[in-house]
């Protein structure tokens, strides 16, 4: 079968896709650097439970709920964006993993849940109490993840759409992709950096040593092992694409060494424990790794879809209506989180 003629017709935006595209790499930077240090910041708290707990993994439970509705929040805009650029592909990819993709929602839910439980419970949880609690919601957490990158991965193979004709029932994943794999290693050591970060940056701002310790070994030590998990995310690509970081494309392998550099420079942060230059890569980082992201779905896709070819009405006022209303939003989080931490302070 012809993959194409399963690939809906295009959906119609109000304004050229590189404006969406644009803000779509921008606010899913923020909240991969806002559920990186969930995630990661979950995975410190559950390590230091099993020893009984420490001031690290009480102090960083405190933060975990706020962070995660933080970044639920900043995860809708790029998913929105993907829809209106990508949507005839994000969709079909949805329909086929579709039991599992709505089981998201409710394990959401649940770890959002664990995470407010954890923090309130602390002390009547017990060691045992605190350590299963923190564990099922790293669970709730990886699976997501897991089934967020299925869907990602999914929407780019066209040619293993047919299996829906034979399995109808939304079961459908893309666990034979060898993608797949490295990619989602690829985000989840990179958040249990980010975690480590986290960490170090509540221990440098308050004053704790331990937590600065604590935060940029698990920092450096989870970037080198990220380095192997990048190469084998880099080669385990299709040959045509992959050759695209390797001259095939100057802005692709622009960004890769950029990637690179940074990537030394984050190492060099985490063993010389400088926190703030730890921050400053990582801050860099995210968004370089976004657009290098964006131009492999480009290559994936190539022979279906690109940019150039999306209908396009012309009609701003919607765009212009969701940029002011994002702005707005943004002011009024800052003045709420203000008014968090004064409260807390009193």
């Amino acid at each position: 079968m012809d993959p194409s003629t399963l690939v809906p017709a295009a959906i119609g935006i109000s304004v050229h896709p590189i404006w969406p595209v644009t803000l779509s790499i921008i606010t899913f930077s923020v909240h991969l650097l806002l559920m990186n240090a969930v995630f990661g910041g979950a995975a410190i708290v559950f390590v230091h439970s099993l020893s009984g707990g420490t001031a690290i993994s009480k102090n960083i439970s405190k933060k975990l709920p706020t962070l995660l509705a933080l970044a639920i929040n900043a995860g809708v805009p790029p998913l929105l964006f993907l829809q209106a650029v990508y949507g005839q592909f994000s969709y079909v990819s949805s329909i086929l993993m579709a039991v599992f993709w709505l089981a998201v929602i409710a394990a959401l839910i649940c770890g959002y849940y664990g995470l407010y439980f954890h923090n309130y419970r602390y002390e009547k949880l017990g060691v045992s109490g605190r350590s299963l609690t923190m564990l099922a919601v790293l669970c709730m957490i990886v699976y997501i993840g897991f089934m967020l990158s299925n869907k990602m991965t999914l929407m780019l193979r066209p040619e293993v759409w047919s299996e829906y004709f034979t399995d109808p029932h939304g079961f459908n994943l893309n666990l034979s992709d060898p993608v797949l794999y490295p990619r989602f290693m690829h985000f989840a050591i990179s958040a249990l950096a980010v975690g480590g970060l986290f960490v170090a940056l509540v221990g440098k701002r308050k004053g704790y040593s331990d937590f600065v310790d604590t935060g940029m070994k698990w920092f450096s030590r989870s970037t080198l092992v990220n380095v192997l998990m990048g190469f084998w995310f880099l080669v385990a690509l299709p040959k045509e694409i992959m050759l695209i970081f390797m001259g095939g494309d100057i802005l692709a392998t622009v960004l890769l060494c950029v990637g690179l550099l940074a990537t030394f420079a984050m190492l060099h942060a985490g063993f010389t424990k400088n926190v703030y230059w730890g921050v400053a890569a990582t801050v860099f980082i995210v968004p370089v790794m976004a657009v290098m992201r964006h131009l492999v779905r480009q290559k994936y896709l190539e022979p279906y879809f690109t940019l150039d070819t999306a209908p396009v009405s012309g009609q701003w006022s919607p765009f212009i209506l969701f940029v002011v209303s994002l702005i707005a939003g943004g002011f009024c989080i800052v003045y709420m989180l203000k008014l968090m931490r004064k409260a807390e302070r009193s």
